[in-house]
Parts: C-alpha cells; sequence; structure tokens
C-alpha cells in the first residue's frame, strides 16, 4: 500500500483504536447482519456503551470500513471471537489495511527496527518519522501542529495496545510473537510483506 501525497491522519485522529467496538461490530457482521442493520443494532441498543449517542454511528462507519478493507472473513473472526492479544493483533492489522499512514509507520519503522534487531523507539525517533513526511509529502507539510501530536499519539497508542510499547511513555520496543491464526490468516492473504510489522523477520 503506497503512502499518497494527500494528507493521511485526519481520520485516523478520529476514530483512533476502537478495538471494543470493532468486536462487537465484527461479531454482528458475522452473524449475518448487513452494515445498516448491525449500526442500527448498535444504535438502538447502545451497545457500545456510550454516554452520548451523537457518535455512534460514525464510530460504527469506522468499524465497517475496517472490516470492508481488510477482505478477511478469518481476521474478521479473529477480531470478534479471538483472545484479547490476538484481537488485538487484527485489529492493528485492519488498521494498516484501512489506514496508509499506519501501514507505512509499522513497515519503515518498526518491522525495520525487529528486522534490524533495534528495539529502541524514542520520541525522537518518532520525531524524525513525521519530520521525513513532512520533508515528501506537502499535505504533511502544511498540516497544523495540534494534528501532527494526534498522530503520533495514535501511532503510539497502537503500539502499547498490541503490546509492542509498554506504556505510552516507554521508549523501548517489545517485539511480539504473532498469533498464528493471525499470521496464517494475513499469509492466505498473500500479504506477507506486512508480517514485518509483528517481528516476522525471515519474510524480508
Amino acid at each position: 500500500m503506497a503512502i499518497t501525497r494527500k494528507l493521511l491522519g485526519q481520520t485516523i485522529t478520529r476514530d483512533q483504536w476502537l478495538l471494543r467496538e470493532t468486536r462487537i461490530i465484527a461479531d454482528l457482521r458475522l452473524q449475518g447482519l448487513d452494515e445498516k442493520a448491525v449500526t442500527a443494532k448498535v444504535t438502538s441498543e447502545n451497545l457500545f456503551q456510550y454516554g452520548k449517542l451523537t457518535s455512534v454511528k460514525e464510530v460504527a462507519r469506522a468499524c465497517h470500513r475496517r472490516i470492508e478493507a481488510v477482505e478477511s472473513d478469518e481476521i474478521v473472526r479473529i477480531v470478534a471471537y479471538g483472545h484479547l492479544e490476538a484481537s488485538a493483533q487484527a485489529n492493528l492489522y485492519m488498521m494498516m489495511c484501512t489506514y496508509p499512514l499506519v501501514h507505512h509507520f509499522m513497515l519503515t519503522e518498526i518491522g525495520r527496527r525487529f528486522a534490524d534487531l533495534d528495539y529502541s523507539f524514542t520520541k525522537v525517533d518518532m520525531n524524525a518519522y513525521f519530520t521525513k513526511l513532512e520533508e515528501e509529502y506537502v499535505n504533511f507539510a502544511s498540516a497544523s501542529d495540534g494534528t501532527i501530536a494526534k498522530l503520533k499519539q495514535v501511532l503510539r497508542r497502537c503500539l502499547v495496545e498490541s503490546g509492542m510499547l509498554a506504556h505510552r511513555t516507554s521508549e523501548r520496543l517489545i517485539p511480539p510473537i504473532l498469533d498464528l491464526d493471525v499470521r496464517d490468516a494475513i499469509e492466505a492473504k498473500g500479504d506477507t510483506q506486512a508480517l514485518v510489522a509483528f517481528n516476522v523477520v525471515e519474510v524480508i
């Protein structure tokens, strides 16, 4: 997936991690409900348990986008029913399929470090990554400081929630052990390049 010159990230800053919500949507989709019916059920029954219902449909759309983008019933199944670690890994892979920035970051920054056995990932490294984006992509250069800060937060949270960082201020990557079902599903798609983001370095 090539990163484009369009500013990538506005959708990400709104959608965030959303594992709990995506598990709910994935479960309903696997039960055979279509997108419209799922969104209606989630909204009418407040299945996300939000205090305000105004954002439910928007969040549901984000979850549907991930399910459509991943093009893998098995990944959707793992998100819905897998144990938490596998579900988190599958959710991260969904995000890589949905958001080009997440895909680019996970391969060029995180996957490369795993391949090099370099487990340091500091605030300076994150800033350097975005400096490169700002030099190469005009819309990153024109993004506000607030938007860039939010993008950094979202990417770092992806690492924390998937177990690759111990906490949001950690500066040392934790090499994951990719769940075998997640790996099989990614390989079945023929997307072996993505495996480097999960410390499967022999595919390089």
